[in-house]
């Protein structure tokens, strides 16, 4: 034994140091350049680094911070957590008073547990109405609001729920200082996304200052400030721009109230923050917990004690990422969302249906949504554990690299007036504008890739979407540049296909050489064309070009689509298209070739760099389809 070698593995194997596998990395390009391939650019202005390490995070001091502790990145109340898991608040939008109570107690016993009503607006169309304290009683009947406490944002004009839910709360003996949950306003918000609010900023201010007044002694843990950053998310903003707009807006919040005589202290529990969550999984990740880490900073800024700093974040899932065309695939995002939120720490999640956006409720979407969240709890067991994203070197660092980026633009907003004066000039209209466009050009591009809208399209799928109309909002200040415009990213190649699916138009694929010469570029073209709405025919294989015109002509096809290689394109686009009577299109881009072959009669070219929105609404508009 004594003869047998004592092996060191640290010795035997040194543990690799950073410019050797970077330079490793480097080598392995061959040439190319190691920042534009192994970095990556976000829309939160943040570069992706291609690895992380300790050395990235060891001055984040917040990365040392235990859970349940300030700046409460890792959570608010970590026992709690553990013990109850988050809040399963999806929405209700069942207009049916009736048929909403006899709804709400079927979901709790599934495990619903916070009750969070949608509100009809002049801009919603679905939605609840409550006009009074018995619509509420209707509504509530036998609902244990401690046990599942109610969620509900409001807008100015909406009937005053709290004191429909004060008489509801005397006549049941409820104590409403007991209450968890939220029922509040956020004017910003609400202006943004009407563009009008219906009274004089002096007295919406006054408004929210009575309520704050009002219901600060009564239910001090019902939250009466709802901060409402999905509106922004919904128009195509940025994590960072959500997060900036949303600390602006609580600052203009927090000055009007402590101008007011009332202490940090009082006014930070009030408020609850609603943010969303889209499909960059650890971006969203970084986002719930870097929202903690800058609000912990303002109100420590303030004066505010630690038991101040914390805030409850509702998360939900967004919007501008869903897609008409192949709805299941919504289901598939919603559930990366919804982990991210649980992940990132929210203390209340909304998961849309996978048919939201259909704007028509069904039961089997709305139960699936409520189920994907209680998969996460109760058979993933993420309720059941601290913070799981505390020490990842990349989440930590996304962390800190979002919370400065949002600080610096909310300091810019400040600078400029804040979030109202903003909106009224005009300046978030031109930022949020500015990333829906990338985002929609990255679409378009399909550098970013929505399947069954722009890569893998189904044929066979139908447009279902019924697009309502914006009302025509008016009230006392209105906005310049209107209402902050909803939207979806993929939205107009939605649109190009829906109306080129009318005419049914039929696209030829003239497969010339053997088929490991065509083959992949007719793969290719005809998953092209699928994401606009043509119907393909594919052809057999040609090598004689007369052969190939005459199945073409054949087929009765608006247009023709060669395929094959850049090779055999020298000899072969002439002749087919001296023959071929429709227009005709190439698969590939060889470049030094292009205007030779336009010259010959190619009217589109089709390749993997090309902007496929631009390139079928080119195609439909030389076909002349009835668009």
């Amino acid at each position: 034994m004594e003869d047998i070698k004592q092996l060191n593995l640290k010795k035997e194997f040194p543990p690799p140091q950073w410019e050797d596998w970077k330079q490793l990395v480097i080598d392995g390009l061959k040439g190319a350049d190691y920042d534009k391939v192994m970095k990556t650019k976000t829309y939160e202005g943040i570069t992706l680094e291609p690895i992380y390490r300790k050395e990235d995070i060891q001055d984040l001091g917040f990365s040392r911070s235990e859970p349940g502790a300030s700046p409460y990145v890792r959570g608010n109340n970590p026992q709690q957590r553990i013990k109850e898991g988050w809040y399963v608040a999806q929405a209700q939008t069942e207009s049916d008073l009736k048929e909403l109570n006899r709804m709400l107690k079927d979901e709790l016993m599934r495990g619903l547990s916070m009750v969070n009503l949608k509100i009809k607006h002049a801009d919603q169309t679905q939605g609840i109405k409550i006009r009074n304290a018995k619509d509420l009683q209707t509504v509530l009947d036998g609902i244990d609001l401690i046990a599942a406490p109610p969620f509900i944002a409001l807008d100015l004009d909406d009937e005053d729920i709290f004191s429909f839910l004060e008489q509801y709360s005397e006549q049941k003996g409820i104590s409403l200082r007991d209450m968890q949950g939220a029922i509040g306003y956020d004017p910003t918000s609400e202006f943004a996304r009407k563009g009008a609010v219906s009274m004089p900023l002096d007295k919406l201010w006054q408004k929210v200052l009575d309520a704050v007044i009002h219901r600060a002694d009564r239910a001090p843990k019902l939250r009466c400030l709802i901060i409402d950053g999905t509106v922004y998310e919904a128009a195509g903003a940025s994590s960072t721009q959500e997060l900036a707009f949303v600390l602006s807006t609580a600052i203009g919040y927090i000055q009007g109230l402590m101008d007011s005589g009332i202490g940090i202290d009082s006014i930070a529990p009030l408020f609850a923050v609603k943010l969303s969550l889209g499909s960059n999984f650890f971006m969203e990740i970084a986002k719930v917990r870097a929202f903690r880490l800058i609000w912990s900073e303002m109100i420590k800024a303030w004066g505010g004690g630690e038991a101040a700093q914390k805030v409850w974040i509702h998360g939900k899932t967004a919007e501008f990422n869903k897609s008409t065309y192949d709805i299941y695939v919504n289901m598939l995002r919603t559930t990366t969302e919804a982990f991210s939120a649980v992940i990132g720490g929210v203390d209340s999640l909304e998961v849309d249906r996978f048919d939201a956006v259909l704007h028509e409720s069904t039961e089997l979407a709305a139960r699936i949504a409520r189920n994907q969240q209680l998969i996460l709890c109760e058979e993933a067991y993420f309720g059941k554990v601290l913070d799981p994203a505390g020490g990842c070197y990349y989440i930590e660092k996304l962390t800190s690299e979002l919370a400065d980026k949002a600080w610096k633009l909310m300091q810019e907003l400040e600078a400029e007036g804040g979030m109202i004066k903003c909106l009224r000039a005009g300046k978030i209209h031109k930022m949020v504008a500015a990333t829906a466009k990338a985002k929609i050009d990255a679409v378009h591009t399909r550098r970013d890739v929505f399947v069954g809208v722009n890569m893998y399209a189904n044929p066979a799928d139908k447009n279902l979407l019924q697009e309502a109309k914006s009302p025509d909002l008016k009230g006392e200040v209105v906005l310049d540049d209107g209402p902050l415009p909803k939207g979806r990213a993929v939205a107009r190649l939605e649109a190009l296909r829906a109306s080129i699916s009318k005419s049914k138009p039929k696209i030829y694929l003239v497969n010339m050489g053997t088929i490991s010469e065509y083959q992949a570029r007719a793969d290719f073209a005809n998953g092209f064309f699928h994401v606009g709405g043509f119907e393909v025919i594919s052809g057999n294989g040609y090598t004689d070009v007369e052969a190939a015109v005459a199945a073409a002509k054949a087929s009765h096809a608006e247009a023709f689509c060669i395929c094959s290689t850049d090779e055999n394109y020298e000899k072969l686009v002439e002749p087919l298209c001296q023959k071929l009577d429709k227009p005709v299109i190439l698969a590939g881009y060889p470049q030094d070739k292009v205007d030779a072959y336009r010259s010959a009669g190619i009217a589109v070219f089709i390749h993997l760099r090309a902007n496929v929105y631009d390139t079928l609404k080119e195609l439909a508009e030389k076909l002349e389809v009835d668009r």
